[in-house]
């Protein structure tokens, strides 16, 4: 598909959006055109290339060349960087899917711009931690090698806002290796190699569908919502009707802890971190020791993406953690993933 980004009857990142949400047609590839400079948006919203106003004879050769080989190509290329060869070898066994496809692994930034400069690979997988080569300095050398090359971070620092900012010049997604994260790895995956999911393993299938099915487990689950800002509550609230999710929502801590004491329906809670007097942290812990179900998931959000932010919400007792301003895709696979637990 190639798509305009103003259409008189509608916005092309509209139409961009929901062809990417829609698990039938997201695997599709979108070339967006426009006549402002907005590549980083586009690839971020996964479009497969951006093509700037008045599109030249060149640019027109690259992009019906893109198009021609999209079919062709049987089995798709990606490179792992990892250096801890466990993580690498836990990626590739959930990736390869029969074959399908073909899967590099680089234990060093080194050895990975050498693969780059042999091969062109429809996605990069990076550890942003590497023993020989900051992650920062290793995704400009790739931009620079290969410009329109995909990379997907994938590490379990926690990044400063500033940081990821910098990182989205060079990154399709950004994403924290935890205990659900390689489910939403193969998810983003996925969609980075324009793959069908129909054409994945059963369970992969299966997983595919759980995170993106809007006819699935989030369907009239009581999710209980904590932020002191009201305009937080009122834009989750709005998302989540679109999903038949109920929403109930706390101003506070405290009044969080009445409404799971009054309330035993709650299926999951999104706790906002940084609130007044009882803090995201105190609430969680508070809850972990005195409410009955001491397996209800718990998803931290906090505004600030500060090293250790992670580590303090598990210790809280977060079941998991995501940063504003908060992806309702993501968001709603998190929250897919911890029901289905």
């Amino acid at each position: 598909i190639t798509l305009d980004v103003k259409l008189p009857d509608a916005s092309g990142w509209r139409i961009l959006d929901l062809f990417k949400n829609d698990i039938t047609l997201r695997h599709i590839p979108v070339h967006l055109i426009s006549g402002e400079e907005n590549r980083l948006l586009a690839m971020h919203r996964g479009a497969k290339s951006f093509h700037l106003k008045p599109l030249k004879a060149e640019a027109l050769d690259t992009l019906f060349a893109d198009i021609a080989n999209y079919g062709k190509i049987e089995q798709k290329r990606l490179l792992i960087v990892e250096d801890n060869e466990l993580d690498s070898s836990r990626i590739a066994r959930i990736m390869d899917n029969n074959g399908q496809i073909k899967i590099d692994i680089a234990g060093s930034g080194t050895q990975a711009l050498e693969k780059i400069k042999e091969t062109e690979y429809d996605g990069i997988i990076v550890d942003y931690m590497l023993p020989d080569i900051g992650g920062m300095e290793l995704v400009t050398e790739i931009a620079n090698i290969r410009k329109t090359q995909p990379v997907l971070i994938y590490s379990a620092r926690d990044f400063s806002s500033k940081e990821r900012t910098q990182l989205k010049q060079y990154s399709s997604r950004i994403l924290l290796k935890d205990v659900s994260s390689l489910d939403l790895l193969l998810d983003e995956i996925v969609l980075l190699l324009h793959i069908d999911h129909r054409h994945l393993l059963p369970e992969n299938q299966k997983l595919i569908e759980n995170l993106r099915s809007k006819n699935d487990v989030l369907t009239h689950k009581k999710v209980l919502v904590v932020d002191d800002d009201v305009r937080n509550l009122f834009a989750l609230t709005t998302a989540f009707e679109r999903y038949n999710i109920d929403t109930i929502t706390a101003e506070s801590g405290q009044e969080a802890m009445r409404i799971l004491e009054e309330n035993n329906e709650i299926d999951i809670v999104l706790m906002d971190i940084m609130m007044p007097e009882m803090d995201g942290y105190e609430t969680t812990q508070k809850i972990r020791r005195e409410h009955k179900n001491t397996s209800l998931p718990i998803i931290a959000v906090t505004a600030k993406a500060m090293k250790g932010d992670r580590e303090k919400c598990i210790e809280a007792g977060a079941s998991d953690y995501i940063t504003k301003p908060v992806k309702i895709d993501q968001l709603l696979s998190l929250m897919r993933i911890w029901l289905y637990k």
